[in-house]
Formats: C-alpha cells, structure tokens, sequence
C-alpha cells in the first residue's frame, strides 16, 4: 500500500474514531492555513496520523494530537472568545471524563506560554507521557515538512535534552519515532 492510501485510511478512522474530537479540532483551526496553502487542520491530522502509527492503542495521546494546537490558534483566529470556551469545546467532544481530563491537560501543557523559552517548556512536559508522546509526533511532522537548519537543530537539541533527562531513549517513547526523529534531525 502506498503512502497515500495509507493516509487515506488512517484519516478515516480518525474521522470516524473520534468524529466529535476532529470536529472541534477542525472549528478551532476553521480560516486557518498552513504556509502551503492547504487547510491547518492537515498538520492536527499528520500529527495524529504519526501518534496512531507508533501508539496504535493510545486513544489520549490521537485524540491529543487532534487538538494540540487549538488553544493557541482558535482563539488567535477569533472561532473561541478565549481558553475557557475552548475548554469546554474539547471537554464537550469526549465522552469518557477521565479521558477528556487527561486530553484536556496535555493540550494545556503543550501550549506554550509567550515569554518562556523552549527549553524550559520542554523541560515542563517531560514527566507527561501522551503530552511528550504527541510533542516528537508534532515534531517529526514539522521535520518532514521542508524544515529549515534551524528548525533541525532546535530539535535535535531538544532530543538531546530529552535523552539527557533519561538517559537514552524514554521507555515510554516508540523506537522506532525516535529513530525517525533522530534521522529527520540530521
């Protein structure tokens, strides 16, 4: 099967999975494009797409994905008057409370507050699994999408810290993402 079919496919199990999850995603980031032109809502889905390919089984960490980025754009876009609305958007989209709490708080800790640097934002995620799992999706995403030199290296340092912090590779992160993410940064 080629990549293209592949994407085809995940994309409608992602559609019907987590119908009310993609919705609110795709609201959120509604009038937003990416710099290629084609709707925003396609990196959530890539993200989402590397989150289902290396965690098959890690409903929080796709439905995550989904939304990683609506608190910083939906309100920046003006589709939510402000974080509390989107919120209750995303708590309204997940039946399962437990589920919606922990989705909730990833999403909240990957948006990264204006004033911090990035090392320390990474540094602030590291002990949240699903939130780390889909911040290296997200980046592998940003990575295969015409990165810059900067962007590489502002990666592969971040892997170093992240190597760093446990001594290799997090127990808890795909080998074969790491892989991946290692080889996208050189």
């Amino acid at each position: 099967m080629d990549m293209a079919t592949l994407r085809k496919y995940v994309k409608a199990i992602l559609k019907e999975d987590f119908d009310k999850v993609y919705s609110t995603a795709d609201y959120a980031h509604l009038g937003q494009k990416r710099r290629t032109g084609e709707p925003y809502i396609v990196h959530p889905e890539r993200v989402s797409e590397i989150v289902s390919q290396y965690y098959p089984g890690n409903r929080v960490a796709q439905m995550t994905a989904l939304l990683h980025d609506t608190l910083e754009d939906a309100i920046d876009l003006g589709n939510v008057a402000d974080e509390e609305e989107m919120i209750a958007l995303i708590d309204d989209s997940i039946e399962d409370d437990a589920e919606a709490d922990e989705v909730i708080n990833s999403v909240m800790a990957l948006t990264k507050p204006s004033g911090v640097d990035y090392e320390s934002y990474l540094v602030s995620i590291l002990d949240m699994p699903n939130t780390l799992i889909v911040k290296l999706a997200d980046m592998l995403d940003n990575l295969t999408d015409n990165p810059s030199e900067k962007q590489k290296i502002k990666y592969g340092n971040a892997l170093k810290l992240i190597k760093n912090h446990f001594g290799g590779r997090p127990s808890f992160i795909a080998a074969g993402h790491w892989s991946d993410l290692v080889n996208a940064t050189k």
